[in-house]
């Protein structure tokens, strides 16, 4: 992830990712000089050979730790986390992708613990159309899985519901890890009909990892015949290869009309932490508004010095009608 520097921890388990993750490590454009670890689970024996004779490919620098640990992701992270609590010891700054095989094995109550400690933050992809399928079965373990998954009886009631199952599934997880984390944006992978193929949760407790999680997803380009979208506000929805500012200009407004001389970086952290948008469409939204006559800027900023026409720095003065 853009932005993500040692000394530092990086857990993944999808086969592969020691590649992708110490390649985007060794051709990041900032120097990582602090140690990085990246840590994979892989419960297969067969997965975990192929990770560690793919690593031993790699020409990595000594201040890269590079580990396969073979095991059950919940049990070994559970297990670090116990040695850590034990010796009041802090775990370093990590980024966690739990990338799992179906949908168990990766319980709320250990992501929220995670989510606890200091400078850690969470990537989980949930395969939110297995759940619905596996969702009225009446097998113990299933549903003790699902149950474990959300934190929470809750998910097994919404069969009963009369709402749409995905998308409530999808809230409920968001508002549990809304418990855990300041920070929940999820991310939706649709294929060219349109049809949700899984999504994408991060969360975290630091705002600037929510906004560098944010500019990684804008310079993604769509894969294939998968469209990539933020629509964690259930009432517009961002798709990344069709970028639209129409929800943000509305969401502005409704914000802020009627608010007088406001200094535009306070605008610009609204955007950044409420919205899956970043400063610059702000700044697109705002010559907008003001093209429309809904937003008079003032001439001169905040420092006293005259403001150029048709910009928006953070301490010009605005006003929305």
């Amino acid at each position: 992830m853009d932005g993500f520097s040692g000394p530092g921890r990086y857990l993944g388990g999808e086969p592969g990712s020691p590649v992708i993750a110490a390649e985007a490590a060794l051709t990041h454009r900032a120097n990582l000089a602090g140690e990085l670890v990246f840590l994979f689970i892989e419960e297969r024996t067969d997965r975990a050979d192929h990770l560690m004779t793919e690593i031993a490919k790699l020409n990595y620098p000594a201040h890269f730790k590079v580990k396969v640990e073979r095991g059950v992701f919940a049990e070994k992270l559970g297990n670090a986390l116990d040695e850590l609590d034990k010796d009041r010891s802090q775990i370093a700054p990590t980024f966690a992708l739990i990338d799992p095989f179906g949908f168990s094995g990766i319980p709320y109550a250990l992501i929220k613990r995670l989510l606890s400690k200091d400078k850690c933050e969470v990537l989980i992809t949930i395969m939110v159309n297995s759940i619905n399928r596996w969702l009225t079965h009446p097998e113990e373990d299933i549903r003790v899985n699902i149950v474990e998954t959300f934190g929470t009886q809750e998910a097994l009631s919404i069969a009963a519901g009369s709402e749409d199952r995905i998308p409530a599934l999808r809230n409920l997880y968001q508002k549990q890890l809304e418990k855990a984390a300041k920070f929940v944006r999820y991310f939706e992978l649709r294929d060219r009909d349109n049809r949700v193929v899984y999504y994408l949760f991060f969360a975290t407790n630091n705002a600037l990892g929510h906004l560098k999680m944010k500019e990684a997803m804008w310079k993604v380009d769509p894969l294939g015949d998968f469209k990539f979208s933020d629509s964690t506000d259930p009432n517009q929805q961002v798709l990344f290869s069709e970028p639209s500012f129409t929800p943000l200009v509305g969401e502005l407004i409704s914000q802020f009309r009627g608010h007088a001389r406001i200094p535009v970086g306070r605008l610009e952290t609204f955007v950044e932490d409420k919205t899956p948008y970043l400063g610059k469409h702000m700044r697109q939204a705002l010559s907008q508004i003001e093209s429309d006559g809904r937003l008079k800027v003032a001439e001169m900023k905040a420092d006293g010095k005259k403001r150029r026409s048709g910009t928006y720095p953070k301490d010009a003065i605005v006003s929305f009608i």
